[in-house]
């Protein structure tokens, strides 16, 4: 069943935050507004989440508004990232007790200053008693003043997630819409962020991120925009063929989002297509800044 209520999905940014507005529709969720925020100091913080607030939710239904779901995702830089072993417990706060103690033991450092989430893995080789759990923490000053800004505004914050969990929304949700004979690989392209990401016949998720840098221009050489075809033509290559040599299944499609260069070629006998990822929300022309905040949208649509 969808839910009624509209959902927001927040990407925070250094310079610049992304806000999104899922709203229900017959059969899936339609964007409804796009809201961009520019960095400020914490004293006006609250007066930022109140325009937000009521700029995305001004365009919802009454009833759609009364509490809508708000999913908040870091740059995966500012967040930590491990992989622990603790004991295996079934009860959920006494699996946040010992991921907590586990973690603060492998980071020499009191976590009443992190917020953390985890998910417990399958270890193939791992002793009786234990456990492997996949933990992501960010230190609480990095979101306790937005935190605070959104409950100040009436806005309960559900989840909070790394961007990069945001674009694997995307991605599964673009393959829910479009239903492609084998997966393609996906190469979204943000502002020198190029993320790749290809569904695995083994239910995995390759999936890769990097910073794409641009050659200096020097007098005499080629110009900018043939030296950055040129530069993004590398990139694509090198992660086509990453993917089949690390995976040895072949790639029929990529997709390409973002700001492509038009006379990109693909490798091999692989078929080119330009997607628009908010296309399939009635977003047809929404930035790929925003891409990050329509999955967080998305992972709270769907309750995950």
């Amino acid at each position: 069943m969808i839910p009624s209520s509209a959902v927001l999905g927040i990407a925070l940014g250094q310079t610049e935050s992304h806000a999104i507005a899922l709203c229900p529709s017959p059969s899936s969720f339609k964007v409804s507004g796009h809201h961009i925020l520019t960095a400020g100091d914490e004293n006006t913080l609250t007066t930022t989440m109140k325009t937000l607030k009521d700029t995305l939710l001004s365009r919802v239904s009454w009833y759609q508004r009364l509490s809508p779901n708000v999913v908040v995702g870091v740059e995966d830089d500012t967040v930590i990232s491990k992989t622990l072993m603790a004991a295996d417990v079934d009860d959920p706060l006494e699996q946040e007790a010992v991921v907590g103690q586990a973690l603060g033991m492998a980071l020499n450092m009191e976590i009443s200053g992190l917020f953390f989430d985890f998910t417990k893995q399958h270890a193939l080789n791992h002793q009786p008693g234990q456990a492997q759990y996949q933990v992501v923490a960010c230190r609480q000053q990095t979101l306790t003043p937005i935190l605070s800004a959104l409950k100040d505004v009436g806005l309960k914050v559900s989840v909070v997630d790394t961007q990069q969990h945001g674009l694997q929304e995307v991605y599964d949700a673009l393959i829910g819409h479009y239903q492609p004979q084998t997966s393609p690989l996906w190469l979204h392209l943000d502002a020198g962020k190029l993320t790749a990401m290809r569904a695995l016949s083994d239910g995995g998720l390759y999936q890769q991120s990097l910073t794409v840098a641009m050659p200096l221009r020097r007098a005499g050489s080629e110009d900018e925009a043939t030296a950055s075809s040129r530069v993004l033509q590398q990139h694509l290559d090198h992660a086509y063929q990453r993917v089949e040599s690390e995976h040895a299944v072949p790639i029929s499609t990529l997709w390409l989002s973002g700001h492509w260069p038009s006379d990109i070629l693909c490798p091999s006998s692989a078929q080119r297509v330009f997607i628009q990822p908010g296309e399939p929300f009635g977003a047809p022309s929404l930035s790929p800044h925003a891409s990050s905040a329509l999955g967080l949208a998305l992972r709270g649509a769907s309750g995950s």
